[in-house]
């Protein structure tokens, strides 16, 4: 990467909808400009991007990549990401590095389910961005019903500066509106040729160059007064008006492309240049002091020290721990010492890597507007703000949705079951939407991420890099034991079998409180029936009956025990038959005489849903033994908030896909236990005791 001044450079995320060709296009590109010299493809597995074993195997994207390239004197960084939303930490964490994105649409299907999402975070963020229209040459590419999907799908201002020559077998190249040129490409993507507008497609391109200048003027009322007066707008002022559009977000410039054939590709980078934002133009960043949640602009500093951003962070198998950072304000040098402001903490960095793909080199010192890399730095993770300087001002992270996917994960070798513990971690580090627990209660690791490929990639590289060999299946839920009515009881144990025997006895009055209490326990004992020293053991009895539970081993909950009366011998009892008689106590009345039930967790869920399908939704959710608790319309999309019980939500991502045909989303939060139907429970006290039966 060569030093240049910040108006010469470019940060580009280039997003799309799986299959759109975004890769491909980006391969493109890298070998028109002389960055690779030879043109890979995906159906080969030997694109320059997607270089994961992976990502070979499956002819997608997995993660993000940061690739570099020059062109007349720019440097151009592009971030190649994933086309599912199932890896939205990688698109998210592109997004926060780049200052523009290139949304690269199919024009066989123009806007697709993961595009509407993809434009969702880049309005969230207020991310500028252009269009470029791709597989243009490809059966039934259409570039106006593309136009036309974006505007109804997406609301996109969009504001055409290339135009297809052609469509289908008979496209041949791009014109170019503002030159008012029709344009000719070689192999490499190369102009080969600028010749006038065809006449047959004269009027159409004329309306659509007027239409371009128009919005160009729209924001300098200096131009849009000599627009109206006839006045001659130069190429150089429609290109400044496009720029400043697109950098403010009034419009989205579109350009076409054929990334396959190379055609158009040397006018896109010419776009890029023309129409695309350097760093210099974003004048704040959104930030926030260490460890609070109130959000601040900051000025953007072209001198002083550095602040930078880890937008993703990786650990490598032969590298170690990779972070990518974007140097967002002054400047960074290496060899010195860098400070975490979102953690605290410094660490030395030895080395600052200019990267681009798989190869990278060292430079001295990385300015504003620079992506870099820097390896072996374990304290720097995905989110966290570095700077040359000890401070406590840092960069907004983006907001992660919640994982939407659960799955319980478990080593198809038993042998193995502690090695994943020690890996898991090393696989998913500096992915903010994986998350993983061991829940004690069920006794699985649960992994949770944004969507099951991306679960499925995980236990892949697991097998791969680890040669663990995982299996998958849906979460046992953490169900409650409780009773449903007041009851009393004792329980003598007694045992002689020579010498000192064991003996004791206890009297119990169990009723139930309400959820969320969990427990109490009162000492009712008078007169001595039960000796003080042997009441902490009562209640050790107590809480271990609790922890084995009633009917399906599940712990008991909100129950109150009600010690009233007891029996002791005065050289028999001790502590352990205390113990074993209020154990013992406790399960026999509760399950006599307490009509005992199980409790199952209900979440609060919010499903985001077009209106078409909140019907279909809705009669799912009732399905699922949800309750629908009210619905909210928020931009052009409905939420439906409902309880349901968390054992029918574990494949719900799954089923809301096929209903919103993939433009749904939900969240998810724990609200509180409620009582399973009665032949549902049933059914769990059965499995319990199968499982039980297994485990023996």
């Amino acid at each position: 990467m060569k030093e240049v001044e910040v108006g010469k450079k470019r940060n580009i995320a280039v997003v799309g909808n799986h299959g759109a060709g975004k890769t491909t296009l980006i391969e493109a590109i890298l070998y028109h400009t002389g960055a690779i010299d030879r043109l890979g493809r995906i159906d080969d597995g030997n694109t320059y991007a997607d270089y994961l074993d992976e990502e070979k195997d499956r002819k997608i994207t997995i993660s993000s990549k940061l690739l570099h390239c020059s062109f007349k004197g720019y440097e151009i960084n592009l971030i190649d990401t994933p086309g599912y939303t199932d890896f939205v930490g990688e698109i998210l964490g592109a997004l926060q590095a780049a200052d523009v994105a290139l949304l690269v649409i199919n024009a066989q299907s123009g806007v697709e389910v993961e595009t509407e999402k993809i434009w969702d975070y880049l309005e969230e963020y207020n991310i500028p961005r252009a269009v470029v229209v791709n597989r243009m040459d490809k059966e039934r590419a259409d570039f106006d019903a593309a136009l036309d999907s974006m505007e109804k799908e997406l609301g996109a201002q969009v504001c055409p500066v290339c135009l297809p020559w052609g469509k289908e077998d008979t496209f041949q190249g791009v014109i170019e509106l503002v030159m008012d040129k029709a344009l000719s490409f070689d192999e490499k993507g190369k102009i080969t040729k600028q010749g006038p507008i065809p006449d047959d497609i004269a009027d159409e391109v004329e309306e659509y160059r007027q239409k371009m200048i128009e919005a160009s003027v729209m924001a300098d009322d200096e131009m849009m007064e000599r627009y109206l007066s006839d006045e001659k707008i130069s190429n150089d002022e429609i290109r400044r008006g496009l720029c400043d559009g697109a950098a403010n977000g009034t419009i989205v410039p579109i350009f076409v492309a054929d990334a396959f054939h190379s055609v158009g590709i040397e006018a896109l980078l010419d776009c890029f240049i023309n129409y695309m934002p350097n760093p210099s133009v974003k004048k704040s960043f959104k930030a926030k002091k260490a460890g609070k949640d109130e959000f601040f602009e900051e000025k953007i500093k072209a001198d002083g020290p550095g602040l930078g951003f880890v937008f993703k962070s990786m650990v490598d198998p032969f590298a170690g721990k990779i972070s990518f950072i974007r140097v967002i304000s002054g400047s960074l040098t290496g060899d010195t010492e860098w400070y975490n402001c979102t953690k605290g903490g410094k660490e030395k960095v030895a080395h600052i890597l200019s990267v681009n793909g798989k190869k990278h080199n060292t430079i001295h010192q990385a300015t504003v507007g620079d992506i870099i890399a820097i390896t072996k730095n374990e304290g720097f993770d995905t989110n966290d703000t570095v700077s040359s300087v000890a401070g406590d001002i840092c960069v907004a992270p983006p907001r992660y949705p919640q994982p939407p996917v659960h799955m319980a994960l478990h080593a198809a070798d038993k042998n193995e079951e502690d090695k994943i513990g020690t890996v898991l971690p090393k696989i998913i580090s500096g992915d903010p939407t994986v998350k993983v627990k061991r829940d004690t209660e069920t006794k699985e690791t649960v992994i949770s991420a944004a969507g099951s490929l991306q679960v499925e990639i995980i236990a892949q590289r697991m097998k791969n890099q680890f040669k663990i060999h995982v299996e998958l299946s849906t979460p046992k839920v953490a169900y409650r034991e409780t009773i449903s009515n007041g009851g009393e009881g004792s329980y003598r144990h007694k045992k002689q079998s020579g010498g000192r025997g064991q003996f004791a006895e206890v009297h119990m009055r169990l009723k139930p409180l309400e959820r969320g209490q969990h427990y109490e326990f009162l000492n009712n004992i008078f007169g001595g029936a039960i000796p003080t020293k042997f009441v902490p053991a009562v209640e050790k009895g107590v809480v271990d009956a609790m922890e084995r539970g009633i009917v399906a081993g599940y712990p008991i909950v909100d129950i109150c025990v009600d010690l009233f009366d007891g029996k002791f011998h005065e050289v028999d009892s001790s502590e352990m038959a205390f113990k074993i008689a209020a154990s013992m106590c406790m399960r026999q009345v509760a399950r006599e005489k307490c009509h005992p039930i199980i409790l199952e967790p209900i979440q609060n869920v919010v499903v985001k849903v077009p209106e078409a399908y909140m019907g279909d939704v809705m009669g799912d959710l009732n399905s699922r033994r949800g309750r629908v608790m009210g619905m909210d319309a928020i931009k052009g999309k409905q939420l439906i908030k409902a309880q349901v019980p968390l054992a029918e939500m574990y494949k719900y991502s799954i089923d809301l896909r096929s209903i919103t045909r993939g433009r749904g989303s939900f969240e998810m939060e724990f609200s509180h236990y409620e009582a399973v139907p009665h032949e549902l429970m049933e059914k769990i006290i059965a499995e319990s005791k199968v499982e039980v039966g297994e485990e023996e």
